[in-house]
């Protein structure tokens, strides 16, 4: 079996529909694969809101429906639901009738971006990776390593999305193009958080290189 993560910046799927009514939410979390009905593909989610609700029952958007809401309850100031969502065989179901490939914790949607982590055959998974790529940008695709499970090697979604802004604004210019504030701002990021994402991505990116250099 081989185990591949695809990850999808934001401005990957900001004018999708369907990503743009998920995104009222903070997050909405894999748990497990439920069945495939009438080809159909329904998947147990975890879908956390703070001030906006869940997108109620029935509500369909693109090939995505909310089936059923199970259970909601809340932590500290978040409330979360366990939903059942049905992706039409038209959209993803297709891919999964085969019992060639399947959805593996890890997959999650967020503000941040996409990532969509599946293990099976590699004939399965290159058939899904080319059709994702036609619809959507690929940022980063990581492979399974031996028993180690995902290896990430280079800039996280987040990382990547703040070292991209603070090249495009002229962060690595000299001199600088644009302050550390002024660069949270634009991020809606605090400025302690930028700080630490462009450190954690700028050591990715040299650590690859030197290790490449050797």
């Amino acid at each position: 079996m081989r185990a591949i993560r695809i990850e999808c910046g934001f401005d990957a799927i900001e004018e999708d529909a369907r990503a743009q009514a998920s995104l009222a939410c903070i997050s909405w979390d894999f748990r497990s694969v439920l069945d495939i009905d009438n080809g159909n593909l329904r998947l147990l989610v975890e879908c956390i809101t703070t001030g906006h609700p869940c997108p109620p029952q029935g509500v369909s958007i693109d090939g995505v429906t909310i089936i059923q809401i199970l259970e909601t309850w809340r932590t500290q100031n978040l409330t979360h639901h366990l939903v059942v969502i049905e992706f039409d065989s038209d959209f993803v179901g297709s891919f999964f009738h085969s019992n060639e490939l399947a959805i593996v914790a890890g997959t999650n949607l967020t503000k941040n971006g996409l990532i969509l982590q599946v293990v099976g055959k590699q004939t399965a998974i290159m058939e899904f990776l080319n059709a994702i790529r036609t619809s959507i940008k690929v940022d980063r695709v990581t492979t399974g390593k031996g028993g180690e499970g995902m290896v990430e090697s280079g800039p996280s979604i987040q990382q990547y999305r703040v070292i991209k802004a603070a090249f495009d604004s002229g962060w690595y210019d000299v001199p600088k193009g644009i302050s550390i504030r002024d660069l949270a701002d634009k991020l809606e990021l605090s400025k302690s958080t930028v700080a630490e994402q462009l450190v954690r991505a700028e050591n990715n990116i040299v650590g690859s290189f030197l290790d490449n250099s050797k």
